[in-house]
């Protein structure tokens, strides 16, 4: 057996107690099969008829009436962009068929809607006349139910997402969501050649990724309006490894990924412990019903090579049963001497659909890294962020020793979605994954109680050992209902979920042999340290019921969300054979209420709260509380009736209470009387603004401090490695007609402010990098490369230098260099 096959099949074996099975689904599949085959066009025509839908739909544009109608009955709606144009629909609210639905919406429109038999419907001019005033040329008929509804779990319809899963963990138009969503699609992931999760979020308004430069090998040191977030798959949270400060914690390349989503502020309401500053939600790619197949080749800068395949489509002949299988293999250089950056990954998904009602989805993950060399590479600050005598030390300088230094992760889930709607008004969903990561690391950095002897050359150094895992089992079970109180319309949510994490950490340090940073000789002689310092397992179980309701009356969208969890968490310190427990229990929410206007324009304002527990005690014994967050926001949101963009300002004050802080009292203990406030404004806008012509713009505006401490001097200091202010621009265009049709250019620009140390004595300068991006739709050029694609991406064009972070303790870390990553891929 297969280390991979070995280690899903090890994951069943440590769940097969706890899995709850979904719904069992009765009646014999061929019985169901023949009885679909037998139903006739017009039985089928007269069924669709005959069902009859509950609807509240505000008077609105008459194409957005259209979608959404085609969302809540499940039929198809075709129609072309022209006649909808200019043409608004009324208010409907009843129980109506379909047939009587679009009625209804056309009426007076001078358009009619057609029955196609099944589930289909075309929206046609009612007379010549009426043709004639919607225009003579019509375009290309579009979908509704496929291609004008947006799936919140696959790609946007549009260049810009407009629904979203993750923020109340049902499908919702992002414009009733009373709160900031950030959503990259793997088009924009793609078109900036996005390597890692921090690279996916270069354009978010309000997201600092990359914090510690181009060696980092973690997704998790990502900020969010100055907070770091929790990371989530598909609804999910993804290992952490609380035990090793996130040593374990778990990678996604984004090649898996359809998107990525920011929910901003507290999300405790609906997912339970996690930070303020939101949490990033990454969606995987999903089995398709059409066939779809690509194979991309990629080369690069320093040595890049990889390889990668994304197959997905129906087993059988009537499309219930559909796979999708994603494989990559790397091996590359980084920027840094003798560090690599190589990975083999594999992640096949089976989706079973016995009927329209019922979904089963099954996931797997096995991903390898090897090769890494290093943590973080720290280089020393006089050199880096301030001058030496000796000159700047340049991007590919390795402080560490290659013969020493080792960096291995092994990471492997297996979960599943399912879903079964008993009626329009009534569904239970399911979501479970079990996963396991182990870490190993090795690396010689510099010293932390000094970095660089007076010739400012020399570097002190030290040996560190890491040893990290962590496996975590997560259940989420979710009723959905729907129904009316008076002029009410609901749409509630009742979940409860399970959480449980157990996590290993080793750590040892010993002195190493110094290094000429400017000349060094690398090969001397190094002591392993063992695990000599630390030996800790720790065991995290968390239980949250939760209850979610979204009210419409009219314009008015109303949200309510409460939810109450219990965590207990166990330490064992197996070097000092000592054993600490915690247990806490807290109760959080969410309340907003937004208006929807007509023209699209969406105003709203919200209250969320936050918790997280802190492992630790008081001088007296006292267990700490958990720290929590809480935050005011108001915002406008902003979608044209044609849903070619999304526009979105906030404003906002977060503040974080119960923040660990010394004890002045008591020498080596703390207190809980820190508080941080951040108040902020973020401006977002993704939009088509021609054909073809494809924009994104960013902006945040950050005032944060320190508001309470017990040490005087961090009254009023700014977060660690947080900027005041950060912008990016980015345009895409690729031309429609003559001899260069199908050629893509693309241009961006970043500008991230300048950031602080966590003392406040180091500031790193504001920097400004120019991406750029180009493309070849080869199939333009020749029938026979149709599906073949020719791509090449440019990030940091100038080849800036500049500083990612610094702290007073381990030296700064740089930015990532020009990197130039050529693609050829071939689709079909």
């Amino acid at each position: 057996m297969s280390r991979p096959t070995a280690r899903i099949a090890g994951l069943l074996r440590q769940t097969r107690h706890q899995i709850v099975l979904p719904l069992q689904l009765r009646g014999p599949f061929p019985r169901r099969a023949a009885l679909a085959s037998a139903c006739a066009l017009v039985a089928c025509m007269a069924q669709a008829q005959a069902v009859r839908h509950a609807l509240d739909l505000p008077a609105a544009p008459l194409e957005r009436s259209l979608n959404e109608l085609a969302r809540l009955t499940g039929v198809q709606v075709l129609f072309a962009s022209s006649l909808t144009q200019g043409r608004n629909a009324p208010a409907l609210r009843g129980s109506f068929s379909a047939q009587e639905a679009l009625d209804r919406l056309l009426q007076g429109t001078g358009l009619s809607a057609r029955p196609q038999g099944g589930q289909a419907f075309t929206v046609e001019p009612a007379s010549p006349a009426a043709a004639a005033g919607a225009g003579a040329a019509l375009p290309e008929i579009r979908v509704t139910a496929d291609a004008g509804r947006e799936n919140p779990l696959g790609p946007p319809v549009r260049f810009a997402a407009t629904r979203s899963a993750t923020a109340t963990k049902s499908d919702t138009p992002l414009l009733e969501v009373p709160q900031t969503v950030n959503v990259v699609t793997a088009r924009e992931i793609d078109a900036q050649g996005a390597q890692n999760l921090g690279q996916t979020l270069r354009y978010t308004a309000g997201v600092l990724s990359e914090t510690f430069g181009a060696t980092s090998q973690f997704d998790i040191y990502t900020q969010v309006r100055g907070f770091r977030p929790d990371l989530y798959l598909d609804g999910v949270q993804l290992p952490y490894g609380a035990a090793g400060s996130g040593f374990a914690s778990a990678v996604v390349d984004p090649y898996v990924l359809e998107r990525v989503e920011v929910l901003k502020g507290p999300s405790s309401g609906l997912y339970g412990q996690s930070g303020p500053g939101g949490i990033v939600n990454m969606v995987s790619k999903r089995p398709t019903e059409t066939p779809q197949r690509e194979i991309e080749l990629q080369a690069g800068s320093f040595g890049r090579k990889q390889v990668a395949a994304d197959l997905s489509g129906p087993l059988n002949a009537e499309g219930t049963l559909r796979y999708r299988l994603v494989a990559l293999a790397r091996e590359a250089g980084t920027q840094v001497d003798f560090v690599d950056n190589d990975r083999r990954l594999i992640a096949p998904s089976i989706t079973w659909q016995p009927d329209a009602r019922t979904s089963f989805t099954l996931q797997a993950y096995h991903q390898t890294e090897r090769n890494a060399h290093t943590l973080f590479n720290y280089l020393p600050i006089q050199g880096t962020l301030r001058p030496n005598i000796n000159g700047r030390l340049p991007f590919e300088r390795y402080a560490g020793e290659p013969d020493f230094d080792r960096l291995s992760r092994d990471q492997s889930w297996l979960g599943y979605s399912f879903e079964h709607r008993f009626s329009d008004t009534v569904s239970f969903r399911q979501n479970m994954r079990a996963a396991r990561t182990e870490f190993e690391g090795r690396a010689i950095t510099i010293l932390q109680t000094g970095g660089l002897l007076p010739d400012q050359r020399t570097l002190r150094r030290t040996a560190a050992n890491t040893a990290a895992n962590a496996s975590t089992f997560s259940i989420d079970n979710q009723l959905a209902l729907r129904f009316d109180t008076g002029s009410v319309r609901h749409d509630a949510l009742i979940g409860i979920d399970h959480r449980r994490e157990i996590g290993d950490f080793d750590f040892g340090r010993r002195a190493a042999p110094s290094l000429d940073v400017y000349a060094p000789v690398y090969g001397q002689p190094i002591v392993d340290p063992g695990f000599n310092l630390s030996n800790t397992t720790s065991r995290l179980e968390q239980t949250g019921l939760y209850f979610q309701d979204q009210m419409r009356l009219g314009g008015w969208i109303a949200t309510l969300g409460l939810r109450h969890d219990d965590a207990k968490t166990r330490t064992v310190n197996r070097r000092a054979s000592t054993a600490t427990q915690q247990s806490d229990s807290k109760t959080t929410g969410r309340i907003g209420l937004g208006y929807l206007f007509d023209n699209g324009i969406a105003p709203y304002v919200s209250y969320a709260t936050s918790f997280q527990p802190v492992s630790g005690s008081s001088f007296g014994g006292v267990p700490f509380q958990p720290t929590t967050g809480k935050q005011v926001e108001a915002g406008l949101k902003y979608q044209p009736a044609s849903g070619i963009g999304l526009f979105t300002a906030s404003a906002f004050e977060l503040t974080e209470q119960n923040r660990v802080t010394p004890d002045l009292a008591n020498t080596g203990f703390n207190v809980q009387t820190g508080e941080v406030r951040v108040r902020g404004l973020e401006l977002e806008a993704k939009t088509e603004l021609i054909p073809g012509l494809n924009l994104t713009a960013a902006y945040a505006w950050l005032h944060h401090r320190i508001t309470r401490s017990n040490t005087p001097s961090e009254v009023g200091a700014r977060l660690y490695g947080t900027p005041d202010h950060q912008g990016s621009l980015w345009l895409d265009y690729e031309l429609q007609r003559g001899a260069l049709a199908g050629l893509g250019l693309s241009a961006g620009v970043r500008r991230i402010g300048a950031t602080f140390d966590a003392s406040n004595l180091y500031r790193m300068p504001a920097y400004t990098l120019v991406d750029i991006g180009l493309r070849y739709d080869l199939g333009r050029a020749s029938p026979s490369l149709r599906g073949a694609r020719l791509s090449l991406t440019a990030s940091n064009l100038a080849d800036r230098y500049y500083i990612s972070t610094c702290n007073t303790t381990s030296g700064c870390t740089l930015g990532n260099r020009r990197t130039v990553i050529a693609s050829l891929s071939y689709q079909w």
